[in-house]
């Protein structure tokens, strides 16, 4: 009784062992997958990137969905489709990919393939900033300098573009610069320590109440 048990321990380890190596390869495979559609992504091979990347993401890979996800908004390699892109983004946003939350929040605050919902938008934006995304980041930034969906707060703005701008980011610059004349001393000083201080900027931000539906600013003709 002892030597089948003993041989069934080494059977249920090698099983869990082939289970391991089967589940690395596939992986393996996904991200193989993924980086050739990727790679003629950048290289506006489009066809042959969504030869990979429809595979890639329907085993899995949300950056190659994002992907997708672009070219159908672009129409990049098939016709252009508002409502899949902005599936596409949903799903990714959903599992916490920064970039298609930012693309989802880009289409709620333009009304692309969906109603306008910038207090939805800057929700997300929010998450995919304090996660370490730059172009949520400086939105953001745009967000709290005109009031779109969340209170107008200069020094949130200065804050979250002097920390990009520390990034090597131009735009970030570029808009922040042209806000210190902007900013009293004391909000300036606020700003400074707060693009410092990244856990206290995200627990700022977190504790701003949102605004829904501002109307956007209109653009100089």
């Amino acid at each position: 009784m002892r030597e089948l048990t003993m041989s069934n321990c080494k059977m249920g380890l090698a099983f869990l062992s082939l289970l391991v190596s089967l589940s690395s390869l596939h992986a393996s495979s996904i991200e193989q997958l993924a980086k050739e559609g990727e790679a003629a992504f950048y290289h506006e091979n489009y066809i042959e990137a969504r030869k990979a990347l429809i595979p890639a993401s329907q085993q899995g890979s949300v950056q190659s969905l994002y992907y997708l996800g672009i070219m159908n908004l672009r129409g990049f390699g098939t016709p252009a489709n508002f409502k899949e892109a902005l599936r596409m983004f949903k799903i990714g946003a959903q599992k916490n990919h920064p970039d298609s939350q930012v693309a989802l929040g880009v289409l709620m605050i333009e009304g692309i393939g969906t109603p306008q919902n910038h207090k939805e938008a800057s929700r997300l934006f929010k998450i995919a900033a304090k996660n370490g995304n730059s172009d949520a980041q400086l939105i953001l930034g745009w967000l709290y300098k005109n009031g779109v969906g969340v209170k107008t707060n200069n020094t949130l703005a200065y804050a979250l573009w002097n920390y990009v701008a520390a990034q090597g980011s131009d735009w970030a610059r570029v808009s922040r610069d042209a806000m210190y004349y902007e900013l009293t001393e004391a909000e300036l000083y606020r700003g400074q320590e707060l693009s410092s201080n990244l856990p206290k900027l995200w627990k700022t931000v977190a504790s701003e109440n949102s605004r829904t539906n501002k109307p956007l600013l209109k653009r100089r003709s």
